[in-house]
């Protein structure tokens, strides 16, 4: 499937919703409101249908992946964090709860007036919390290396989950080449589940549901997941290291007594296993050289 133009991002921003409306079934904070709010519901099923029992596996992974994604900034401590392509997701309404955090949240502009718009509504303004249109594949970036907000003794954790999945693999390369630049300037570490490869998506579509969820959003979208991922974990590790990090795997099976929709629909809990086995999120740091290597 040929890809749009670099400009048709926009089209991505909408897969926000859906992943909105499958937290609401988590005990995920503002999940609800957030979902509510849009009208998140509306979108799933005009692209998705109302078969809510066999779209289950993107419930389970929307809560999963998020709070996967929580413990390993826990786990870091860092306390600056720059969030890519943050659509919809609640994670800095409920961080900048704390005042010792300062929270970046990034999007395409369009998205970014309205999660403005939202969080206003839900929380009100905080000091800590602040709202930065990024294309993240642009060039010049477009990250806040030198925001006033930013200390630069403090390290960073830079966070992405589902953004990688939609880039072609150059796009994806100027992620990686923006990404390093913060990170050689305060340290820390980028957190993301986004190494997906050919046998996750081929494994996920064996439900018809899930089937045609993907072919909606790469009808919706122009931009094939499955075109636009790994090959295999091994190449995905190769990819990564040639652009310059090192790779720590984490299992998301860590956070399956914290899944709180396993209450709400019958899964079978090895199945469930089995299904966040394959599916593990990333810490990148810098190698030791902080370069591409050749």
């Amino acid at each position: 499937m040929p890809e749009h133009p670099e400009k048709s991002f926009d089209l991505i921003s909408p897969t926000a919703f859906a992943v909105t409306y499958f937290r609401q079934f988590s005990d995920i904070p503002y999940a609800v409101e957030l979902s509510q709010l849009v009208n998140a519901q509306a979108f799933v099923e005009q692209y998705l249908g109302q078969n809510l029992e066999g779209c289950l596996p993107l419930l389970l992974q929307a809560e999963a992946r998020y709070k996967a994604i929580n413990q390993l900034i826990t786990q870091f401590g860092y306390t600056q964090i720059i969030e890519l392509a943050s659509g919809l997701l609640p994670r800095g309404m409920v961080m900048s709860e704390n005042p010792d955090i300062t929270f970046v949240e990034s999007d395409l502009p369009a998205m970014v007036e309205l999660k403005k718009e939202l969080v206003s509504k839900l929380i009100g303004n905080r000091p800590n919390l602040h709202f930065r249109a990024i294309d993240a594949t642009h060039i010049p970036s477009e990250f806040p290396l030198h925001a006033d907000y930013l200390r630069e003794d403090c390290p960073v954790t830079i966070l992405c989950e589902g953004l990688l999945s939609y880039l072609t693999f150059p796009e994806k390369e100027r992620v990686c080449a923006n990404i390093r630049d913060v990170l050689s300037r305060y340290g820390g570490v980028w957190i993301t589940p986004d190494l997906t490869t050919k046998q996750q998506y081929n494994m996920r579509q064996t439900n018809p549901a899930i089937k045609k969820a993907f072919q909606e959003i790469a009808n919706a979208t122009g931009r094939s997941m499955y075109d636009n991922s790994f090959n295999d974990m091994a190449y995905a590790r190769q990819f990564f290291r040639e652009q310059g990090f090192c790779i720590e795997e984490h299992s998301m099976v860590e956070v399956i007594d914290e899944l709180t929709c396993l209450a709400k629909f019958k899964i079978n809990l090895s199945a469930v296993k089995h299904f966040l086995a394959a599916m593990p999120v990333f810490a990148l740091t810098l190698n030791r050289k902080g370069t591409i290597l050749s």
